[in-house]
């Protein structure tokens, strides 16, 4: 795993070490990821066989296509029938089956969001992560599949991106969570960081996005932190409830 580390980092491609489960080992998530090569030995020292994440968006110059098993890959052909097959680019074939399909970060923000290009469709762009091969989950290994350079971001898919028609978009916390980010004092944590993991979760964030974000919020607003395997507990409890939200509705 260190090897994969560096030689991303050595392009330029900042990275941190994530667990079996995804989830950031670094304090700050993806804010923590370099390319330091010796800062990155020292991770790698205390965590040898963490999974290798790397940082979307800008500071890779690299946007990820993540196609989920065959609801993302029906999604994908009915948008290649209409706007025109993806190009050849680099690619990795996911454990469930899926793809992680590269392109080149274009030079304006990208969304991240999760399924509103179509169902099983996620773009990883700025302000998230992807692991990398030879990382793995339970459900086995992420391997490399086409090597060949990342393509140019398409772009209608850069367009579908920035659209605003699917009704799935982040949008922006109002007043009362900035006030609330102030400061989150004891006998408070765990309902803020509750009520912080169901907003993003009820606004279609990627549940490990979401997870890493209420870690950093823990991190660095929150008077003492709670332990990490506290945070762990909540975001798992509110994910299964919205959950099973979105099944009742469905």
């Amino acid at each position: 795993m260190l090897e994969a580390a560096l030689s991303h980092a050595r392009l330029g491609r900042p990275v941190f070490p994530a667990g079996f489960d995804k989830r950031p080992r670094v304090e700050h998530g993806l804010l923590d990821a370099t390319t330091d090569l010796a800062a990155i030995r020292l991770q790698w020292d205390r965590w040898p066989a963490a999974n290798v994440a790397l940082r979307t968006g800008e500071p890779s110059g690299l946007v990820v296509l993540d196609v989920d098993g065959q609801e993302g890959a029906d999604s994908l052909h009915d948008l290649e029938a209409e706007h025109g097959a993806l190009l050849a680019t680099r690619s990795v074939v996911t454990p469930r089956g899926g793809a992680h399909n590269y392109f080149r970060w274009p030079g304006v923000a990208v969304k991240t969001t999760a399924g509103a290009l179509g169902l099983g469709l996620d773009v990883r762009g700025d302000g998230a992560y992807v692991l990398v091969p030879p990382s793995r989950t339970a459900d086995g290994w992420y391997e490399w599949d086409a090597t060949v350079p990342p393509a140019e971001m398409p772009a209608w898919l850069l367009e579908l991106t920035r659209a605003e028609s699917s009704g799935r978009e982040v949008a922006t916390p109002p007043d009362v969570w900035t006030a609330m980010l102030d400061v989150i004092p004891k006998g408070e944590r765990n309902a803020s960081l509750a009520r912080l993991a169901g907003y993003f979760l009820r606004h279609y964030v990627d549940v490990d996005l979401a997870a890493g974000l209420v870690h950093l919020v823990n991190a660095t607003r929150c008077t003492t932190p709670l332990p990490r395997v506290e945070v762990d507990r909540i975001v798992d409890s509110i994910s299964r409830a919205e959950l099973r939200r979105r099944e009742a509705r469905s």
